[in-house]
């Protein structure tokens, strides 16, 4: 393992923090000072300011319903707020990246194996959302829920209508603004969407803002 994922995972700070104090000194192997980019083996003594930094046994995981108005980051940019203003655990990381003007469900967790198993689009896990609109498809149009946009296949694997101003879209796949994509191809303005399903989890009674602690054997 790296030593900045080591460093993060057990005292619980952000991979660039890690990399900091690296590169300040402050960090040995088996009482050698080391570099950036240094491997760390189960048989190795890490110390930090000369406290020994023991690995953690345990994952933390984590349902966290973000709203709308956010960045999905751990860097500020610009005056938008993010998630870790929030969140506040900047060691966490995340997984199921939503755009500043969408909200609903993301996960979190110190586990980067089981964020990359569950967002990795070979998988083919099931994300759902609820998706409001400003005026409804014409009648006669047919919703298009597969299309080719500048080279790339979009696809919406299975989508219902709740009225006519809202729609219930699934996707198996994870691709850059892919349902936004797809609706304004249909000419239709997207005014509110929601992640309210991931995989087996699901928003449930969260309300924006909410962080929520999960077990993942359940």
């Amino acid at each position: 393992m790296r030593l900045n994922k080591y460093l993060a995972q057990n005292l619980q700070i952000s991979r660039r923090n890690a990399d900091e104090i690296i590169a300040a000194g402050h960090v040995k192997i088996n009482r050698h000072k080391v570099n950036v980019g240094t491997i760390v083996t189960e048989d190795d003594v890490v110390e930090v300011d000369g406290e020994v930094i023991k690995s953690r046994s345990t994952h933390e995981y984590y349902k966290f319903y973000k709203p709308k108005g956010y960045i999905c980051s751990h860097e500020q940019q610009g005056d938008s707020p993010i998630i870790f203003d929030l969140i506040g655990k900047q060691y966490l990381k995340f997984g199921g990246r939503l755009d500043k003007n969408s909200e609903g469900l993301m996960l979190l967790s110190t586990d980067g194996d089981w964020l990359n198993n569950i967002f990795n689009a070979k998988n083919k896990i099931t994300k759902k959302y609820i998706i409001k609109i400003k005026f409804p498809l014409p009648k006669g149009k047919k919703f298009k829920q597969n299309i080719n946009h500048n080279g790339e296949v979009l696809k919406i694997i299975n989508y219902k209508l709740i009225n006519k101003y809202t729609y219930e879209v699934a996707l198996k796949t994870g691709k850059n603004h892919e349902i936004r994509r797809i609706f304004r191809f249909n000419n239709l303005k997207i005014t509110t969407l929601k992640r309210n399903r991931i995989g087996k989890y699901s928003l449930k009674d969260l309300s924006p803002g909410d962080l929520v602690k999960i077990n993942i054997d359940e």
